[in-house]
């Protein structure tokens, strides 16, 4: 016979969520932000606690990596708490829903807006959630970002639903969450059986069973380190020169060395992205970092009482497709970068110049015209920049340029 009582028996989860209405769930939500004030500790996350600083902003970065976010785009963040992402990524030119199924968590925020952040009205809006629907609008947003809160909600289904709802037909809900074992964890057990919330298990195999069945075309699946592995400074020189410059195999094999990055995320964490359109047929464009390459190279430039004139052959060599010039997301314009005499800059962002009117692909060239007044006295140097995504030759000055007299 067992001498175990019944609060030492682990709590299923599956039981919680399907014995507690979905009315209690949301009031043991909003009862645990019982506590909070305009400067509650949770307002200073991912820099709170402290001891969790590293792992917190490893997370955090690698989720907004995959978010793929940029000034303008519409964003909602669901289960948002007190909104310290929502907040930060309004503050960075994104319009953000913030949304949380507590109200007390809501309030805070909003309180701590009106003392603290009275500018970012009309960039963070604040909307209630009553577990069931969002209330946003279809095809609103551009992104959904979910920090660790999708283990908390009790039908998984039903919310991704929604997303799928309110995200436009070239938008992605990215998460955050624990892995697909984390029902189980200690601290998940006493969070359950102290206060009764849920800490669900993440299974992406199940979520994408039901995004699928919701129309979103793919899903992806995030490797990322949650602390860096330190080594002696020999064994990294050794791996260094091993992958690197044809040295012998460093004395702990780099397949462990990886390995011991890799586990810590296999085991107990799960970044993913659910995308509702399908990847560009065309292969990769400017709206990614990687593939931009340039060639500049200058036709003709004189002075006269005009200014400045300048003729230019502007070549893709790198491997993806440029998207044509404007003020949108991924546009290649030509940047201008004002110089003073010393060759030091002075103003990075001096001009925009657009010169291309149809997408540009790799291989492909264009020559473009265009005039300028220069201050006196001033330098110039120029580089392509694919708005809101990098400049072609960062983190430099461009190219400078020979200036007639």
């Amino acid at each position: 016979m067992s001498n175990s009582s019944t609060a030492d028996q682990p709590i299923d989860v599956r039981r919680l969520i399907a014995e507690v209405p979905l009315e209690e769930h949301a009031r043991r939500a909003d009862a645990s932000h019982d506590d909070l004030t305009p400067e509650h500790w949770s307002f200073r996350k991912p820099f709170a606690p402290l001891a969790k600083v590293g792992p917190n902003l490893t997370r955090l970065g690698a989720m907004l990596e995959a978010a793929d976010l940029s000034p303008g785009l519409r964003v909602l963040e669901f289960g948002c708490g007190v909104a310290w992402l929502g907040r930060e990524l309004a503050q960075a030119g994104c319009q953000v829903v913030a949304t949380d199924i507590a109200p007390k968590a809501l309030a805070a925020a909003a309180a701590h807006d009106a003392r603290y952040h009275p500018g970012l009205a009309g960039k963070l809006r604040y909307v209630p959630y009553d577990g069931l629907r969002l209330d946003v609008a279809d095809a609103s947003q551009d992104r959904i970002l979910c920090h660790e809160a999708f283990h908390h909600v009790p039908d998984q289904a039903a919310v991704i639903a929604e997303f799928a709802r309110v995200l436009a037909p070239d938008g992605s809900a990215v998460f955050m969450e624990p892995g697909p074992r984390h029902s189980g964890a200690a601290s998940s057990q006493h969070e359950m059986r102290r206060y009764g919330v849920i800490e669900n298990d993440i299974r992406v195999q199940d979520i994408w069973a039901a995004a699928k069945a919701r129309g979103f075309a793919r899903m992806e699946v995030g490797l990322f380190t949650i602390r860096p592995q330190m080594l002696p400074l020999g064994d990294f020189q050794a791996l260094y020169a091993h992958e690197f410059e044809r040295g012998p195999p460093p004395p702990r094999p780099a397949a462990d060395t990886y390995r011991d990055l890799a586990i810590p995320v296999l085991e107990g964490f799960r970044m993913f992205v659910l995308h509702r359109g399908a990847p560009p047929a065309t292969g990769p464009d400017s709206r990614q970092r990687e593939g931009l390459v340039a060639g500049l190279r200058v036709l003709s430039l004189r002075r006269d009482a005009e200014g400045l004139h300048l003729a230019l052959r502007v070549e893709n060599q790198g491997s993806a497709t440029w998207l044509p010039s404007g003020a949108q997301r991924g546009a290649v314009n030509l940047g201008l970068l004002l110089l003073k005499p010393d060759g030091t800059l002075a103003e990075r962002n001096w001009r925009r110049h657009p010169f291309l009117k149809t997408p540009l692909a790799p291989g492909e060239a264009v020559e473009t015209r265009l005039r300028l007044a220069l201050p006196a006295g001033a330098a110039l140097s120029m580089d392509l920049v694919a708005e809101h995504v990098r400049w072609f030759g960062e983190p430099g000055l461009g190219e400078r340029l020979s200036l007639p007299a």
